[in-house]
Formats: C-alpha cells, sequence, structure tokens
C-alpha cells in the first residue's frame, strides 16, 4: 500500500502492539498495519479507554498503606533523564503485560476478526508495518498532514502511554507527545499513580513549554516531532490568572494550601496556585502541643497558613499553621464569637475542643480518633467539665430524639408559610439577671421572707443550668442540622455529575469549566457562563469570560464569536460607561465584520430606547436617544454605500415617530447609494411606511417606482400585499384591475408577459379566495377568459 490508499483491514488484538497504546490490524498481501489510538477518530469524538481497558490496569486499593509508606512515593523529581529511563522501562512491561494479558481487554468498539475502512498514511518505524488511520476526516478527504503542534498555555486533550514512578507519558497525535510530572498529575496525593492513569486513558492539561524532542538510544521514536511539558493539576486548569510567584509572596500575609509532606519536625506547604512551598514547624502547627504531628496532618490536607519569615535569596519560607492567628476571619469558624454571652469558662472549654478537634469527614477520621484517645491528648480539662460534656451530649440526644418533628419544621417550612419567632413567653425568662415568676408577686406573709429569698436563689440557680442546658442542646441540633444539609447538598451534586444532569443545569464555576473544556466554541456556553457571574454581580469576572472565550473559539467559528462579542456588547452597554462601550465597539469591529457589529449595537441601543419609553423617566429617554442618534449616524457615515445600515436608520427613525427626519434620511441615502440599490431602498421605505408610518405615503413610492419600472412584477405584488395587510381590499384589486384594464385607469401599461400574467390571475384569485366573495371570484375569472381571447387574436 501506498500513502493516501484506501484499504480495508482486519482487527487482530491478539497479537502485540506496535508503538502501545494503538491498533494492530492485518492488510490482504500479507501485510500488518499500526493505527495510533489518536488516529481512531477525529479529535473532537476521541473517547476514554477507545480499546478497552486491561485487568492489569484495575485500581488497587491504597487503604492499607501507611501515612509514612505513602508520602515515600511522593517524587517530584523534574529530571528528563529519569523519567525517560523509567519510562523505558514501563514501555517493557507494558509490551510484556499486552503479550500476556491481552484476553483481559474488556469489549469495546474494535473488536477481533471486524473489518474496517482504513487510509494509509505512510510506514511506522518497523519496515512490515503499516501506518493507518481511520479517522473519518481523512477517509472522507485528502488531508494526511499531521496534526497541529499546541503552543504554550493551551488546554489540549491526550491518550496515556505509559505511567512510572516519576510521571506520566502522553501522545497528542501521531507526532506530537508530551510527559507530565508526578507532582504535575494532580492536586492530591496519589498513592498509585499507575493505577490513576493507565494506558489510554483520555486526559486534560495545559501546555506548559513545547521542544524538539531527544532521538537518543532504540527507544527514540523518530516520527516524534515535538515534545511538550503539560500540567494536568485541577488547580490550574481551572485558574484563568497568572500563578502566584516567590516575588508575589510577602511576609505576614495569609494564604491557603495543601500540605505536601508530613516529617516529625514540621510539616511542608505548598501554596494554592503556585509552585511555592514551605515549612511549618511543628512548634507553629498548633496552639497546644502536639505529641505526634502525623495524627493531625496529612498529605493532602487543606489548610490556611500565615507567612512568618522569608529568606528570597536561598527561597526558603516559614509558615504558621496556628488557629488563633485565623480568628478574626471572615470564614473563621470559632463558636465563641457567635455565643458572646456566654460564661468565660464555657468560652475556655469551647476554644480547647476546637483546638482538639478532629475533623469527622477526613477519610482516615476513625483512626485518628482512636489514637487520641488512647494518648490521652486533650483529656486535661477537670472532672466538672467532663460531667458536664457528660450531661450535655445526653441532653442533646434526648433533645434531638423528641424534638425532631420540631426541628423538621423549623428547618424546612412548607410553601406559602412564613418563619415565625419562637414563642418565649413560657412561664420564666430567659435571661440571666431578671426577676422570676415567684419574686413577681407579694407574699401575703410578711413574716415569710427569708424562706421566699432562699426559694427564689435556689429556682436561680436551677433556671440557669436549664438554660445553658437548653443552649447547648439548641446549638448542637443547628450544627447537626447544618451538616445533614451539607451531606444532602453533596449526595445531589454527585449523583448529578454520575448520570450527566450536570452538565445541562450547571451551577457553580465548576460545572462551566467542565462544559466550555468540553466544548469550547459554542457561545450558548460561554454566555451561560458570563450570565451566571452576573447573577453573583460580578462584572469584571463575566468581562474575564467573554475575553477567554475569544481566545478559544476557533477563528473560523466567526457566527458564535460574534454572539459572545454581542453579549459582551450588551453587558458593557447595562452595567459599563460610555467610553468602554466604545472601546469594545473597536474591539470587536477589529476582529468581526465591522458592518455586522455596528448593526447590533445599533440593534441594543434601539431595544434601549423602547424601554425607557416603557418607563416614566424622560431623562433617562433623551440620553437614550442621543446615544442611539449618535451610533446611527456613525454607521451611516461609516458604512454609506450599504443599503442596510440606512434600512436600519430608518426603521429606528419611523418607529419613534420621526417622519420628517426618516423622509430626509431618505434623501440622503439616495446620494450616497449607488443607483442600482435605490429601487430596493425605497421599496424597503414605502413597506415602513405602511407598517409603522403613513399608508398613503407608502402608496405614493409605490406608484412612482411601479411608473419608472412597468416590468417589476416583485414591486406590484408587495405593494398588492402591503394593502391586503392593512385592510384595505378596494385598493388591492384596483392595484389588480389597473393592470388588466390600465386605459381605463388613465395609467401606464404595464409590460408583462403572458407567464407573469398567468401568476397574476392566480394571485389574485386566492386573494379573493381568502377575502373576497363569489362574485369577485367569478370577475376574476370573466377577467381572466378575456385576457385569455385578447391574447389569441
Amino acid at each position: 500500500p501506498h500513502r493516501g490508499d484506501s484499504v480495508v483491514g482486519r482487527i487482530h488484538t491478539k497479537s502485540r502492539m506496535l508503538g502501545p497504546p494503538s491498533l494492530t490490524l492485518n492488510l490482504r498481501g500479507g501485510h500488518a498495519g499500526r493505527c495510533c489510538i489518536t488516529e481512531l477518530a477525529d479529535t473532537e469524538s476521541w473517547e476514554n479507554m477507545p480499546l478497552g481497558k486491561s485487568a492489569s490496569f484495575a485500581i488497587v486499593d491504597s487503604k492499607g498503606e501507611n501515612a509514612k509508606e505513602q508520602q515515600h512515593r511522593v517524587v517530584s523529581s523534574d529530571s528528563d533523564a529519569d523519567l525517560s529511563r523509567g519510562t523505558e522501562e514501563e514501555d517493557d512491561a507494558s509490551n510484556e503485560e499486552n503479550e500476556t494479558h491481552s484476553s483481559g481487554i474488556v469489549q469495546n468498539d474494535y473488536p477481533e476478526g471486524k473489518y474496517v475502512k482504513c487510509r494509509v498514511l505512510g510506514n511506522v518505524r518497523s519496515k512490515a508495518a503499516v501506518e493507518l488511520s481511520l479517522r473519518d476526516s481523512r477517509l472522507e478527504g485528502d488531508n494526511l498532514d499531521n496534526d497541529a503542534v499546541p503552543t504554550p498555555n493551551d488546554m489540549i486533550h491526550a491518550y496515556v502511554v505509559s505511567t512510572t514512578k516519576m510521571g506520566c507519558f502522553v501522545r497528542l497525535s501521531r507526532s506530537v507527545e508530551g510527559r507530565v510530572i508526578l507532582k504535575e498529575l494532580s492536586d492530591e496525593f496519589l498513592p498509585n499513580p499507575g493505577a490513576m492513569f493507565p494506558q489510554g486513558r483520555l486526559v486534560v492539561g495545559k501546555v506548559k513549554s513545547v521542544k524538539k524532542p531527544n532521538h537518543h538510544g532504540k527507544k527514540g521514536n523518530l516520527s516524534v516531532t515535538a515534545m511538550l511539558d503539560i500540567d494536568m493539576r485541577e488547580s490550574v486548569l481551572l485558574v484563568s490568572g497568572d500563578r502566584v510567584t516567590m516575588d508575589d509572596i510577602q511576609e505576614n500575609a495569609k494564604y491557603t494550601g495543601v500540605i505536601t509532606r508530613v516529617e516529625s519536625y514540621g510539616v511542608f506547604v505548598r501554596i494554592d496556585n503556585s509552585d511555592v512551598s514551605g515549612l511549618a514547624h511543628v512548634s507553629e502547627c498548633s496552639d497546644t502541643y502536639i505529641k505526634n504531628i502525623q495524627d493531625l496532618y496529612n498529605p493532602g490536607d487543606l489548610v490556611k497558613l500565615i507567612v512568618i519569615k522569608m529568606e528570597k535569596e536561598q527561597k526558603r519560607l516559614a509558615f504558621s499553621l496556628k488557629a488563633s492567628n485565623f480568628v478574626d476571619d471572615d470564614d473563621s469558624d470559632d463558636d465563641s464569637t457567635s455565643s458572646s454571652g456566654s460564661e468565660s469558662s464555657s468560652d475556655a472549654m469551647d476554644e480547647d475542643d476546637e483546638d482538639h478537634s478532629v475533623d469527622s469527614e477526613d477519610g482516615d477520621f476513625a483512626s485518628k480518633l482512636a489514637k487520641k484517645m488512647e494518648s490521652g491528648e486533650g483529656m486535661d480539662v477537670d472532672e466538672d467539665s467532663t460531667d458536664s460534656d457528660s450531661e450535655g451530649s445526653d441532653s442533646d440526644s434526648d433533645s434531638e430524639s423528641s424534638d425532631s418533628e420540631e426541628d423538621e419544621s423549623e428547618e424546612r417550612p412548607q410553601k406559602g408559610q412564613s418563619l415565625q419567632a419562637m414563642q418565649t413567653d413560657v412561664g420564666f425568662d430567659w435571661g440571666s439577671s431578671t426577676t422570676k415568676p415567684a419574686e413577681t408577686k407579694k407574699l401575703v406573709e410578711e413574716s415569710s421572707d427569708d424562706e421566699s429569698s432562699s426559694s427564689s436563689d435556689s429556682s436561680e440557680d436551677e433556671s440557669d443550668d436549664a438554660d445553658s442546658g437548653f443552649k447547648s442542646s439548641h446549638r448542637a441540633r443547628k450544627k447537626a442540622a447544618a451538616k445533614r444539609r451539607e451531606e444532602e447538598e453533596t449526595s445531589r451534586r454527585e449523583a448529578a455529575l454520575a448520570d450527566g444532569t450536570a452538565d445541562e443545569t450547571p451551577e457553580t464555576s465548576a460545572d462551566f469549566e467542565r462544559l466550555v473544556a468540553s466544548n469550547p466554541n459554542s457561545s450558548e456556553v460561554w454566555i451561560k457562563y458570563m450570565a451566571f457571574h452576573l447573577s453573583l454581580a460580578d462584572i469584571d469576572s463575566a468581562r474575564n469570560v467573554a475575553n477567554r472565550a475569544f481566545e478559544r473559539i476557533e477563528f473560523r467559528q466567526e457566527g458564535e464569536k460574534l454572539n459572545v462579542w454581542t453579549a459582551l456588547l450588551t453587558l458593557e452597554l447595562k452595567y459599563g460607561t460610555g467610553k468602554s462601550l466604545y472601546e469594545t465597539v473597536d474591539r470587536a469591529s477589529s476582529t468581526n465584520n465591522p458592518k455586522q457589529v455596528y448593526l447590533r449595537v445599533c440593534e441594543l441601543l434601539d431595544k434601549e430606547v423602547d424601554a425607557a419609553a416603557s418607563a416614566s423617566g424622560s431623562s433617562d429617554l433623551n440620553a437614550a436617544t442621543k446615544r442611539a442618534d449618535d451610533m446611527f449616524t456613525k454607521m451611516c457615515k461609516k458604512f454609506k454605500s450599504k443599503k442596510s445600515v440606512w434600512i436600519a436608520h430608518f426603521q429606528y427613525l419611523l418607529k419613534g415617530s420621526r417622519h420628517e427626519e426618516a423622509h430626509a434620511l431618505l434623501k440622503r441615502s439616495l446620494q450616497s447609494l449607488p443607483t442600482y440599490k435605490h429601487v430596493e431602498v425605497m421599496s424597503k421605505f414605502a413597506q415602513m411606511e405602511f407598517e409603522l408610518g403613513s399608508p398613503e405615503r407608502g402608496r405614493t413610492i409605490f406608484n412612482a417606482l411601479l411608473e419608472k419600472h412597468p416590468k417589476r412584477m416583485d414591486l406590484l405584488f408587495v405593494n398588492i400585499d402591503k394593502e391586503v395587510k392593512s385592510g384595505d381590499m378596494a385598493k388591492a384589486r384596483a392595484l389588480f384591475d389597473s393592470v388588466v384594464n390600465p386605459v381605463s385607469h388613465d395609467r401606464k401599461q404595464f409590460k408583462f408577459s403572458d407567464k407573469q400574467m398567468k401568476s397574476l390571475f392566480k394571485k389574485w384569485y386566492r386573494m379573493e379566495e381568502d377575502h373576497g366573495d363569489s362574485e369577485s371570484q367569478e370577475r376574476v375569472k370573466e377577467e381572466a377568459r378575456v385576457f385569455v381571447s385578447k391574447s389569441s387574436q
């Protein structure tokens, strides 16, 4: 076979892959063919694991590994030689697995023995194999060229070639491959990267750099013309701005980060949206003594940090993770700030409880809690507080079991019901220093003052205990309800992501980012993303989304880009200034058809005038009218040889009942437009007069056109249709009669052929069927017979 030939091949999955991942085919004449995984389908139709998933790549359960074993598996080497050497070993291992586990591949679209049509692209490294393609675009066309090489900062899709302990190699096309180092595979810790990224998995990444490949040794692929450095971390894919660098870090500034490594002397933290890492010493990890830091932190935990020391020359940073540094933050979870009326002893107890709390959502929560109970950490409170805690928990459980219906009614009010304040008039006061009901009544016997005072003191103590117990149980119920709602929302979101409905109704920025990544050329998705930010009153983010759309949408999709430009112009018109609007118009005109841009801007301004006219504010109407007049005038000056801009200006003036200005503009347009466009412009103006102005002026214009152009039957039919639409059937019949009997109407005779007269009589008869009676229909037939008899003589 030669390059460009169309051949039929038989899929042979039991043989060893040539340059995996690929599909091996047998061709006529004993030739062997290889179809790269990137040539199975066009880039827009790529699917995950198209060749099936081998049993050897089953995801292993890593829950049995402890923290030390996991953290030692994190390797952040950037060495090309190490990564290449590890990949060579993985290639050998994958080839052996392809031979031994050929039957372990699940069912896919390329079963053994299936015949498929292919296009020959050329020979591969092995002289006995032929390079093939199954892409529809190559089968239907003659394009055999390699795919274009991406540029830095481009979002790309690729298939995994191999994964080692050093990182991952991916393939974008036959001639472009890339590598991802281990620390840039994911933001989270990966205990087994080979299981998470098996051969053939479809991944998304961002190009960091492009360079030529090093063809060294026998393993070098000579067909690869470009090697990319790729970053697949979600934090990099979702962030549109620049990443944080060492120069951006400031001392005493607060950031968020991810723990990358845990040691006995402290933890290493990487700041979010950056590659900057630093050390938080064990003394700065908590406000209290930590017996074993590995019981408190794990790799992958999200933490807040504050920079306490910087050495920029050595690129060293010292962090502090103490909770006391973030007490004044808006998103602090400190309960003591919300209970300002509680006693100082209970505040101190709450703070101690928070310092020694364990995250219940942590996957290793049970083991952490058991270790804390065995070590006795955080158990240095007195016996009284322990007893009160146990009693409070008992009361909490009792309160939750007895008041469950009340809680549900409070948390989820039914439709048509409004939340009401809780009834507090229950026989005692909620305050701590008010008089009890027993003291509001004067005792009849003055001799029992001592007994009443002692009884009131005891009742005060009991009521204080009841108040504190009720407050603690109420706070616990609120926390439980909030946690329950959060779990329900999380489960709902997971279900939506699983069944695909999350793409139909996106609710978060992550949902929209996933949509634009999967369909970057859809203006509808980008405009919905802009509307999402506008619903949050984030105008700058909406502008950024539009600017990203201009970069991501292909240059061939001019209509899609113009739709996004229209949305941005609408945003500037509603929320921006006059200067920003004109700047946006100039930007849009430089990248799109300028006439279409101005027409859309004028349409938006016309709608703004209509909205201001429907409102009661005269000042807003005057401002909107002035802005629209300026834009229409500018458009007509800029495109004075285009009839569509003049017609749009006519419609704008006639809608505003500015007839004299419209007629003056008509004269100016006839002076600027070429002669062959005059008829159509005047016809459009006459139609607008019928709809928005005076029908009599429209008839005058049509009569002048028909006198000057007696062969234009299209003008006659348009005139008749406008008369019928306006409801003047007598005028419409008079037009038909003037054509059939021109002498009786003192009009210039029309020069219509017999074929044209046939269509005229048909139109006349259809009009009489819809709007006339039997007599008028018979008259049309009679006129047709007379005309036929005259023309046959």
